[in-house]
């Protein structure tokens, strides 16, 4: 049997992932580019592949149709937008989630940039050097209404960490876990009231299947003067073209985005803005998240063979 690994973090601080499959008997074909591929080089790669341990590239229909063989998609993470669920479904394609593996390794990352944002960190060691003694009068986070926008695993995390910074804690989402919101102080609000109340905004949830944003035009207006937005989650809930504009006017104080995939969803204008911090979606990136996404989604693989 053969499986592709599209992630190249899969097993990149341990051989776990390899040998669980290994010992399982699969033939490993890795991600030969070092990145995200494009169409033409993942239908390539995945020729005759009985199982793909998926990344972010786009497994869409017509990369699906190419492999037969195909019977388990594992990904390696929790997001599922790249992914055609109908034809999954369709041909009885299994797909299966590393869930609970990067969630602490994300909320660490989303407190990081929303104290950036308040604080101007890295504006300040930038200009430090660049040989300027440039101090930023920043903002407290202490206090702060925070908008949590989707209470699941990375949300919670978020949550229990920014209560620690005394911060009133706010949330939406379509399910609630009423018992972990009394415990946490968190309370049930509207997307409205989000975007009314809060000091600071942060995306934990999945892309609109349709790719329209979440945070358009009509949410940006509806904002206090001098929110801070972060995204950790995908590009695509972001108008960037009018979150610019309130950039520049000061209707946003701040924005930080892991979102972009590659270099190419990054614009020039907004990456250069002082209040604007964009890093190349690391957010999951820690040798124990790794670790855990690398064991888990090989294990996932395994067992559909196992059990089928």
């Amino acid at each position: 049997m053969k499986v592709l690994i599209t992630s190249n973090s899969f097993d990149k601080y341990s051989n776990v992932g390899t040998e669980i499959l290994s010992d399982a008997g699969f033939k490993i074909i890795r991600n030969k580019y070092g990145r995200v591929m494009t169409e033409t080089e993942f239908i390539e790669e995945l020729d005759g592949a009985d199982a793909v341990i998926l990344s972010t590239e786009v497994l869409n229909e017509k990369v699906l149709k190419t492999d037969p063989n195909l019977q388990v998609v594992s990904r390696y993470g929790v997001g599922v937008d790249n992914i055609d669920i109908d034809y999954l479904k369709k041909h009885n394609i299994v797909l299966e989630r590393a869930i609970n593996c990067n969630n602490q390794a994300v909320a660490d990352y989303t407190v990081g940039l929303i104290i950036n944002c308040c604080r101007g960190i890295v504006q300040s060691a930038m200009a430090m050097r660049n040989n300027e003694w440039k101090k930023w009068t920043g903002i407290d986070v202490c206090g702060k209404t925070v908008g949590i926008i989707g209470l699941g695993s990375i949300g919670k995390e978020v949550a229990k960490r920014l209560s620690g910074f005394g911060c009133h804690l706010i949330a939406f989402d379509f399910f609630y876990d009423d018992s972990f919101c009394k415990k946490w102080n968190i309370t049930k609000v509207t997307l409205n009231e989000i975007y009314q109340q809060s000091d600071i905004i942060t995306l934990h949830v999945p892309a609109n299947t349709d790719g329209t944003p979440l945070i358009d035009a009509q949410a940006i207006s509806s904002f206090k003067d001098g929110v801070i937005l972060i995204n950790t989650a995908r590009r695509s809930l972001v108008d960037e073209a009018f979150l610019l504009k309130a950039l520049k006017n000061g209707k946003v104080r701040g924005y930080a985005s892991d979102a972009p995939l590659s270099l190419n969803d990054v614009t020039e204008e907004m990456n250069y803005l002082d209040n604007v911090i964009i890093t190349p979606h690391n957010a999951a990136v820690t040798f124990e998240a790794s670790q855990k996404m690398s064991r888990v989604s090989a294990e996932n693989v395994v067992k559909y063979f196992i059990n089928r």
